[in-house]
């Protein structure tokens, strides 16, 4: 929720008591209205033995139950949009959404472990898939999809799976381990986002050399995964892009009102000899 001023310091200087869920609101409140979008807010009860971020595949379910939704996206709290005037209609076209896809995520930066390890694959050795942004379509093999992957820890349909109920990287790990490969028979029912699309921020890989080994730079969504107090910053710049851009839209409509240009013999102008 949003935090509310009970003091007269401008909210946003305010470090302390604005948090990146704060920030999220902030931007995506406005954005949605722009382009004509619903925004919800979810506030998923906590899952006992399950590790928080383990909501997702249900709150995806409880979104696209009543089919009011053709598409429903999600994101992380530590995601900012780049460029909130461009439509996710733009993007769904970029990535190549068809009428087919149940799911898009995007490809996770390469992470370094130790000395020859890499944290960011799965055990096929494989980059996983970053479920700091999610795109789903209400389809019948969505939701087929989704109780698979909320159900996976119960390890009744794939072994092993329960580890992940608690160990990193939890429901994001066991996507990339096991949905991603019995939920794509046509290639594009499951659609990976380029990293550089929508993971990292510009500079993140110079500013963790030797632990992120791909320069991704958030071209579209930013994911501040490893510097998340960076996410209030990117949500200002973002915000005031857009607020610039309405601001010049305005001022084009009302030129005539606004814009006052002298020619030569009205008052106060010299005259040329």
């Amino acid at each position: 929720m949003t935090q509310i001023r009970s003091k007269p310091e401008p909210i946003w200087s305010v470090t302390a008591s604005l948090t990146t869920i704060s920030t999220t609101i902030l931007t995506l409140h406005p954005i949605a209205q722009i382009h004509g979008y619903d925004y919800k807010f979810y506030q998923a009860l906590h899952k006992d033995g399950y590790y928080d971020t383990w909501i997702l595949p249900s709150t995806l379910l409880t979104l696209l139950s009543n089919h009011t939704y053709t598409h429903v996206v999600t994101m992380d709290a530590d995601v900012s949009i780049t460029h909130p005037e461009i439509p996710l209609e733009w993007l769904f076209n970029r990535w190549g959404i068809s009428k087919h896809t149940s799911i898009a995520m995007p490809w996770d930066v390469k992470e370094i472990g130790g000395p020859g390890e890499v944290k960011s694959v799965d055990g096929k050795g494989v980059q996983v898939l970053n479920t700091g942004l999610v795109v789903v379509q209400d389809l019948p093999y969505t939701t087929e999809m989704l109780e698979a992957w909320r159900d996976c820890p119960e390890e009744k349909r794939w072994p092993g799976c329960a580890r992940w109920k608690q160990e990193w990287s939890h429901e994001q790990r066991a996507f990339s381990e096991f949905v991603r490969y019995e939920f794509n028979p046509d290639d594009d029912n499951i659609v990976t986002i380029p990293c550089d699309d929508a993971m990292s921020y510009p500079g993140m890989a110079a500013q963790y050399a030797g632990r992120i080994a791909t320069d991704c730079n958030g071209t579209f969504f930013r994911h501040h995964t490893l510097n998340k107090e960076m996410a209030k910053g990117s949500v200002a710049t973002s915000v005031m892009q857009l607020l610039y851009g309405m601001m010049q839209d305005a001022i084009r409509e009302n030129k005539d009102d606004i814009w006052v240009a002298e020619k030569e013999g009205d008052a106060g102008l010299a005259k040329a000899d």
